[in-house]
């Protein structure tokens, strides 16, 4: 009675591994789950929070339009809320008349309570004009405080559209503050507003400081050409190693297409042969199948 139950228990544990190999178990690992909105801090003065646009979007009202016209879930973040109705997302830290240091002394809260993935900085404009100069050490301070205290975050840093004429001393040094970021390794990219096709006449708010619709609009676009590749490879799936068929799943199927291909049964996939590299050192090898029947196991245990 013994000797025939022994023999039954190894009878069971052999076909419960061949069952594993040849696909008549199914053992899913769950595909990544859907990509959670990027969230976006706009940071800024008066020209962030919209002042000259009757309706207070500034440039985020299009290139919110932008975003999603190119298919990014976006969310925009902050303790500001300004805009037309017609933009759905108006959380922005936009500040009229703030200079770096008040930002720098309220940014720290910020990212801690809203948790950006992303920063679009266009600060220091108010630095010249009630401080009485260009605050280029308080700029790239400020980048480190951000990314010191988030260091995966990705940080846009802005210029000014060129006006008044004050302002362009300061925008000719902010590329190299951002270089400097940026060498060092930090995630720092900038953002030419200068090169803004700036026609005074019809750009200009009745103020004749601030951008109106047409000139934040113009700046939109020049955020969103900035921004849209990193954002794109921010808002890409996570790449499923092992999923030989493209159901965004990996079982004993997956198994068995690996198993045919090393025996050369079968020489492509329906994706990518580089979805079999599962260990990822460049070759598709028994290694590979390994790694793959050995997380099959562990998800079905």
């Amino acid at each position: 009675m013994y000797k025939l139950r022994a023999k039954l228990q190894k009878m069971l544990i052999s076909a419960l591994v061949l069952s594993v190999v040849t696909g008549i178990f199914s053992f899913s690992v769950p595909s990544a789950a859907a990509a959670s909105p990027i969230k976006i801090m706009p940071v800024g003065d008066s020209c962030t929070e919209g002042m000259g646009d009757p309706n207070m979007g500034s440039y985020r009202t299009d290139l919110y339009s932008h975003y999603k016209n190119a298919g990014l879930s976006i969310d925009f973040v902050g303790s500001n809320q300004r805009g037309p109705s017609t933009l759905p997302d108006r959380d922005n830290e936009g500040h009229s008349g703030w200079t770096i240091p008040q930002v720098a002394s309220n940014i720290n809260n910020w990212l801690n309570t809203y948790n950006p993935d992303v920063v679009l900085l266009w600060i220091g404009g108010n630095d010249i004009l009630i401080g009485g100069g260009v605050n280029a050490t308080g700029l790239s301070n400020l980048i480190d405080q951000i990314t010191n205290l988030k260091p995966n975050i990705k940080l846009f840093v802005s210029d000014y559209y060129p006006w008044p004429d004050i302002v362009k001393p300061y925008n000719e040094l902010i590329p190299g503050i951002v270089k400097q970021k940026a060498d060092a390794g930090k995630s720092v990219y900038f953002v030419k507003l200068s090169s803004v096709d700036f026609i005074k006449s019809s750009d200009l708010s009745s103020d004749n400081l601030h951008l109106n619709t047409t000139g934040y609009s113009k700046i939109a676009k020049i955020w969103y050409d900035s921004t849209i590749s990193v954002l794109k490879s921010m808002s890409e799936p996570e790449t499923l190693y092992g999923d030989l068929n493209g159901d965004k799943k990996i079982d004993s199927t997956d198994l068995s297409l690996l198993k045919r291909y090393l025996l050369g049964l079968i020489t492509e996939f329906s994706v990518p042969s580089s979805m079999a590299d599962v260990d990822k050192n460049g070759s598709i090898n028994s290694t590979d199948y390994a790694m793959l029947k050995k997380n099959l196991l562990q998800t079905g245990s």
